[in-house]
């Protein structure tokens, strides 16, 4: 099983940054997400975001309860395979929505 890891702040490589490139790349795995004490999940199918957890949120709610992260510990898992499918948004439809909450919680 090989796992690739990464680690970043927002500067260098944030949650929307990771999601971006495994999507525009492609890719099918688990992106496994770790915050403090928190601990999440997305699930890609060749790039396309089909689940997503963290806490007790899943599906669009869950993704964008990280789209808030900062920093944090990121781990991709290419040989897990997702066995539901919670989410049906593209991810640049996720990312861009995650955006604007975002914004909005700021004012």
């Amino acid at each position: 099983m090989r796992y690739v890891s990464t680690r970043g702040t927002a500067p260098e490589l944030g949650f929307a940054d990771v999601v971006q490139v495994l999507a525009q790349g492609r890719k099918s795995g688990v992106l496994r997400i770790q915050h403090g004490a928190e601990t999440g999940e997305v699930h890609f199918v060749e790039g396309a975001i089909v689940h997503a957890a963290w806490g007790t949120h899943s599906g669009e709610a869950a993704f964008y309860q990280m789209v808030r992260l900062q920093a944090g510990e990121f781990a991709l898992d290419p040989s897990a395979r997702s066995v539901q499918r919670t989410i049906t948004a593209s991810a640049e439809m996720l990312l861009i929505e995650g955006m604007r909450l975002l914004d909005e919680a700021a004012r």
